[in-house]
């Protein structure tokens, strides 16, 4: 059962940090500062849901480590994998409002730097 621990164990951490690096991709690609516009709420909405979904997959590498260390006492599963996604929303529940921050700070408009002045003639 340990070998398939570490199994799970590997592919959800690897799935995690693809997830987390997906989410936080989609906003910054949203973001473009020659436009000065900001995220699209529909883009900031789904790069935090796929944030959420990679800290939810790096909660079950933590439970396959939490099952490895606790082996005398018999605790559920669900137990152990909601106390584990407790302990990751404590300590990375922040990343998820990444998405919210860049939506957040529209980038400053620039004045265009040609001036419209009209040449006058001298008749």
């Amino acid at each position: 059962m340990i070998n398939y621990l570490n199994i799970i164990q590997l592919v959800s951490g690897i799935a995690a940090a693809v997830l987390v690096f997906v989410g936080i991709f989609m906003s910054v690609k949203a973001l473009n500062p020659e436009k000065h516009d900001t995220i699209p709420m529909k883009t900031t909405v789904i790069s935090a849901i796929v944030i959420a979904l990679g800290l939810l997959c790096y909660a079950v590498t933590k439970t396959c480590t939490n099952l490895t260390v606790i082996t005398e006492e018999q605790y559920e599963l669900w137990t152990l994998y909601l106390a584990s996604a407790g302990e990751v929303a404590k300590s990375f529940g922040f990343i998820v409002f990444i998405p919210v921050v860049f939506r957040l700070f529209k980038p400053k408009s620039r004045r265009d730097e040609q001036t419209d002045i009209p040449e006058e003639e001298n008749s």
